[in-house]
């Protein structure tokens, strides 16, 4: 039965003996050490200034879990350093023989030095850290929108109905007009935001006789474009665009203006504004929150009851945080609340308001989520985790959360999915139940009263929400079933960038990865990679206009992004050819197709573990699983069952006289074992780790023998025993715990604690793994091929079932598996997170690998991870 191991995380300690065998010595360095200067201001609290972080004095190197901080990289400019060997096949011979040529640094410093620009990359990280720190302390950033403007331009003053409230409001709309006669976004020429907010800017100006010439040039404008509304597509038209169009059109013609009110465009909005005001009738607009209170300017001439509509007001006086609702409800009830929200926003934003204030909960969502997209969160933990915790204050396991604090009782179903997943994914406990809120006649909508319509970007984020379902959360996986089929279905019909909510660079690319990659195969810097070429720093939002968040889409991010990859990608060419070096070494007569394997492995590994301050974890699990496949070549090809004893017994006792009399092969693979756990024996917290380590690598000889006693006797083992034993050879323990111990990413007492309570979280992940190879072989017709494989296990004690019976019980097993998985998420398991995120790594890894998208990804996604540096 083949047996491997796949993946890994995170790591918190570095054990110096594996940086040293990895040929980056470690010794203590202060920033002084590298050459740079960074004042006190800057560098407080980043730990930016080395690959891995300084501790106290007089101690080791050590990564800290608090301080996910690490040395960025500006530009790569050593080409020759990287490996056109990988291009293709990724030719191991070419690999080593470059690693001999090449000279290697003899320091992390040096190495850093060699290569990477950093006060380049620590002027970036300062920069946006300085942008972040507002994050909890604001409402969102949010652009401001002439529409909305407009609106509160119309108010009337306190003192003379006939003057306005705010008329440097006004004097605003006059200096913000485009030459062209219209209003809106400045780089985004889009027909409805461009007509919506110049007949809004129009009638507010006409509405009180200001600057006739602007007038005059919008009417021109909008007769001049509005053929243009003919060609669109009525279901991308902005947040109740239907109502309050044709409202402003009815004042406008009140109010004498020349403009074509006669088009079919009008007459076929007309019919969509009327479906949507029967699906809010006036007694459900009065008895509780709606997506219409969000939409009251577009409805006035309708037998509205004002003043009992404040019952719904905010905290922060606002209808529904929209400024342009409150100041039409401020002209029908003079709230005076209301009148306070308003001057707050016109002050923080210069005499005019956004679309939508405030929206700090979807703001700073997304906020995190492009960080994390883009592979730079870590240099930002600790921004990232006061928003989490904020967000979490204000999540429901009811009915999920809403885009602004101050609402209570609008959730949406877009944050509620993203909430819903950066919690789960950062470990705190919420509850799938707030899904049913958003559920209706087998469907999924956006909102839960009055708007059944979705977007491709709700259903993009349901979907990425719903692959982290526990077991018996049976409406997220409805949800998954229900937004992968409509995913699918928008790109078949060529509509996954005709999204309701954002207008993005490649939305539809982004679903398609999303697709390609579900959650349990998804390899980090792979997504990163992609998103990479998706992300726009100039992407815009719809709601009743077009508006940008510049903490969302900023260029800064990306320049960061592309520098953090360059560096890794430098410093992972750099760790496999020295792990190569170390193969070539070790003492393996016959090691090259374990070699190619190593490859393999490391690839995978890196795409999911990528981070610098991580270079421990790859190198001692990628070492584990070496010595994995050479004790595995051993017990699977043809040899005496009483070498194999004898082998078993030099290892429980960790003799090598044991060995002396046995084939080369197995000398050398006890050498090896032998030294290599050895010289790790001793952690970077000081902890004697022989005991652990040697218990888990006799555990696996153990089962490797059992498997090849079973071949031997020709015997079919049951079920539970196969899996007992199964367990133990997909290696799991020997490469996931080994590169945990030995990294310093676990403790000796946890390893201990762990042994004792008999965790099945490792039991889970061993079966995943070993579940997605079984599966993998019957695809490829070798699941007969073993003695005692699952398929044989299955079919002998199940005497009645098919093969597809057999395929079926796995299918399902396997996903019940991943829902046991995430699980684990959940912060009362007992391993600590950074152990989970290991051995989850092994599981994605190996889904992965088995699922055959390595030999799809080779030549291209892996290359351009392994191979090719950004511009």
């Amino acid at each position: 039965m083949a047996s491997a191991a796949f993946s890994t995380f995170a790591v918190c300690n570095v054990n110096p003996t594996v940086f040293k065998e990895s040929g980056l010595q470690t010794r203590q360095c202060t920033t002084a050490t590298f050459g740079l200067s960074i004042t006190k201001k800057k560098t407080q609290g980043l730990g930016i200034c080395a690959i891995l972080l300084p501790s106290a004095a007089g101690e080791n190197f050590r990564y800290h879990e608090s301080k996910h901080r690490t040395l960025l990289s500006n530009s790569i400019t050593d080409q020759g350093s990287l490996m056109p060997s990988l291009v293709g096949k990724m030719n191991v011979t070419t690999l080593i023989q470059q690693e001999q040529t090449l000279q290697q640094p003899s320091s992390v410093e040096e190495f850093v030095l060699r290569h990477f620009n950093a006060e380049t990359i620590e002027a970036l990280v300062y920069s946006i850290k300085e942008s972040l720190a507002c994050l909890i302390h604001t409402d969102g950033e949010v652009s401001v929108s002439a529409y909305d403007t407009a609106f509160v331009a119309r108010i009337s003053s306190e003192h003379d109905v006939k003057k306005p409230q705010f008329p440097k409001s006004l004097e605003w709309i006059v200096a913000n007009q485009h030459p062209d006669g219209s209003w809106g976004d400045t780089l985004k020429d889009w027909i409805y935001d461009r007509m919506n907010q110049t007949l809004a800017c129009v009638v507010a100006l006409k509405f009180w006789n200001y600057c006739d010439d602007c007038v005059q040039k919008g009417v021109e404008y909008i007769n001049l474009n509005a053929h243009k509304l003919e060609s669109e597509d009525m279901n991308r038209m902005p947040i109740g665009f239907e109502v309050a169009f044709t409202a402003m059109l009815s004042e406008a013609k009140s109010l004498g203006l020349r403009l074509p009110y006669d088009i079919p465009f009008l007459h076929l909005l007309q019919k969509t504004r009327n479906r949507k005001l029967e699906r809010v009738p006036l007694e459900l607009l009065h008895s509780q929150p709606t997506t219409m209170l969000h939409n009251l300017e577009g409805i006035q001439s309708l037998n509205i009851d004002w003043q009992g509509l404040l019952k719904f007001q905010a905290d922060d006086g606002s209808i529904c945080c929209s400024p342009s609702s409150t100041a039409v409800v401020y002209m029908h009830t003079r709230n005076p609340k209301c009148l306070s929200f308003l001057i707050r926003v016109l002050e923080k934003f210069e005499n005019a308001v956004p679309t939508v204030y405030p929206l700090d909960i979807f703001h700073n969502l997304w906020v995190v989520d492009t960080l994390e997209r883009l592979g730079i969160a870590r240099y930002f933990s600790e921004e990232i985790d006061r928003v989490l915790a904020t967000v979490y204050k204000h999540w429901s396991d009811e009915q999920g959360i809403c885009w602004a604090r101050v609402l209570k009782d609008v959730p949406d179903l877009d944050d509620s999915s993203m909430a819903f997943r950066l919690l789960r994914q950062h470990g705190y406990k919420v509850s799938a139940d707030a899904f049913e809120a958003f559920y209706k006649d087998n469907a999924f909508a956006c909102f839960a009263v009055g708007q059944m319509v979705q977007g491709v970007s709700d259903m993009l984020n349901l979907y990425r929400a719903s692959q982290l379902t526990y077991p018996g959360e049976t409406r997220l996986d409805e949800a998954l079933t229900f937004s992968r089929r409509f995913l699918v279905d928008a790109l078949n019909s060529n509509k996954g960038n005709a999204d309701k909510w954002c207008l993005k660079k490649d939305l539809a690319g982004e679903i398609e990865y999303a697709l390609k990659y579900p959650e349990y195969k998804n390899l980090k810097r792979l997504e990163i990679r992609e998103y990479l070429d998706k992300y726009g720093p100039d992407d815009c939002w719809i709601g009743k206009t077009i508006y940008r968040l510049r903490l969302v889409n900023n260029p800064e991010y990306l320049a960061l992004a592309k520098a953090d990859f360059n560096m890794c990608q430098m410093l992972h060419q750099h760790e496999l050819r020295r792990l190569l070096r170390w193969i070539s070494d070790s003492g393996l007569s016959d090691s090259r197709s374990v070699r190619e394997r190593i490859v393999m492995f490391y690839v995978m590994f890196s795409a999911e573990v990528w981070e610098p301050e991580l270079s421990a974890v790859r190198i001692s699990a990628s070492k584990c699983l070496f010595i994995v496949l050479a004790l595995h070549q051993l017990f699977s090809h043809p040899c005496s069952v009483a070498d194999l004893k004898q082998f078993h017994v030099a290892i429980k006792r960790w003799d090598a006289s044991f060995v002396s009399e046995l084939p080369e092969n197995f000398q050398a693979c006890y050498k090896l074992l032998s030294n290599t756990l050895q010289d790790a024996s001793m952690s970077s917290l000081g902890q004697d780790l022989a005991e652990h380590l040697t218990d888990i690598w006799d555990g696996l000889v153990d089962a490797f023998l059992t498997e090849a006693e079973w071949k031997d006797s020709k015997t079919i083992p049951t079920m539970d025993e196969y899996w007992n034993v199964a367990s133990s050879t997909i290696a799991l323990d020997a490469t996931a715990w080994s590169s945990m111990l030995i990294s310093g990413v676990a403790s000796s007492e946890e390893f201990s604690t762990w042994k004792k309570r008999n965790c099945p979280f490792f039991k889970k992940a061993s079966q995943a793994i070993r579940l997605a190879q079984g599966l993998a072989a019957y695809k490829q017709c070798e699941h007969m091929q073993d003695h005692a494989s699952m398929f044989r296990c299955f079919l002998e004690e199940n005497k009645s079932s098919t093969m597809q019976g057999a395929v079926d019980h796995f299918e399902n097993m396997r996903k019940s598996v991943q829902k046991e998985l995430s699980r684990y998420r959940d912060p009362e398991t007992t391993l600590s997170p950074m152990c989970k995120k290991v051995v989850i790594s092994f599981t994605k890894v190996a889904n992965f690998y088995y699922d055959g998208e390595y030999e799809r990804e080779c030549n291209h996604g892996l290359q351009r991870l392994m191979v090719c540096p950004l511009e």
